[in-house]
């Protein structure tokens, strides 16, 4: 009388789990750092956002009802939070740096966007056009 196998054997599972394992360990690498890339996408978003503000801030200057005026030798980037739709830089992020306005309306610089998570990220700049 014959008997069949039913099951697998013992080399053949530990064969399929060191294939997974070894999966495993490719696809961790992947996914590890995605706080630092969230960080970056944190920073580039908030940037360009200033950006944007600092432009239709400028367009506004041209008929007289601009939100901040950007004017001065030093014009400080700390203070461009009124810029802002919310009223304020967004909470765990820093604008820093200042910007020469001396040569008139229309003038750019940039100001630098740091957040304060972990793990840091790239710094990333805003552009701003000064409005006298």
């Amino acid at each position: 009388m014959i008997k069949s196998q039913k099951g697998f054997t013992l080399i053949e599972l530990v064969v399929v789990i060191v294939l997974l394992g070894i999966l495993g360990v490719t696809a961790m690498g992947k996914y590890q750092d995605l706080s630092t890339d969230a960080q970056d996408a944190v920073n580039e978003g908030v940037a360009s956002e200033l950006s944007s503000a600092a432009a239709i801030n400028y367009a506004a200057s041209v008929v007289g009802a601009a939100d901040l005026a950007v004017t001065g030798a030093a014009f400080d980037c700390t203070t461009v939070g009124a810029l802002f739709s919310t009223g304020g830089v967004p909470t765990g992020v820093a604008v820093t740096g200042a910007i020469d306005c001396t040569a008139g309306a229309g003038t750019s610089g940039t100001c630098s966007v740091d957040g304060s998570g972990t793990p840091a990220g790239t710094t990333a700049t805003a552009t701003l056009l000064c409005t006298q």
